[in-house]
């Protein structure tokens, strides 16, 4: 499996990619695979300008849980298109770290303050530019501290051009 998804990120890399900004608001499960799963969401905002020879794009965003959990992040980015049309599917992969304040609520207490999220999806390009998208995500401490629970997040989002 991790083999395959370096693969499929290999080959994406060398695909064309949108030269646009984009605005997202994202909804979700945090713990997915948890028997306590807990509802997130949260914005982002993924910079027009590709900041690496394979234009990887940066972003900021912004997540929180319905426990009152918050996650300010930041990374680089990469969407490819899997057609030369305006139109369809692309597939999206982004890392990058962030600082996480536990809520104190029912949903995972990741451990540290200093979390990586990897992410991967499918996003569908209208013709009107706007996006939309199907993400999994992992968030984890690296085990920068004793606890590393980590966690996985399953994300439906709405993204507009700027």
């Amino acid at each position: 499996m991790r083999k395959g998804l370096v693969l499929l990120m290999f080959v994406c890399a060398f695909a064309s990619a949108d030269e646009q900004a984009f605005g997202k608001v994202f909804i979700g499960t945090v713990d997915t695979f948890k028997e306590a799963q807990d509802t997130q969401y949260g914005i982002e905002y993924q910079f027009a300008e590709g900041k690496t020879r394979y234009d990887f794009k940066p972003f900021v965003g912004l997540m929180r849980t319905r426990y009152a959990s918050h996650y300010l992040y930041t990374g680089f980015s990469r969407t490819s298109k899997f057609t030369d049309s305006a139109t369809g599917l692309s597939v999206h992969f982004a890392f990058g770290p962030g600082i996480y304040l536990h809520g104190d609520g029912d949903d995972t207490d990741l451990g540290h303050w200093f979390e990586l999220r990897t992410s991967a999806g499918l996003i569908w390009t209208f013709a009107d530019n706007t996006r939309m998208g199907l993400h999994f995500s992992h968030l984890s401490n690296a085990s920068l501290a004793d606890e590393n629970p980590g966690t996985e997040l399953i994300t439906f989002s709405y993204e507009l051009p700027f």
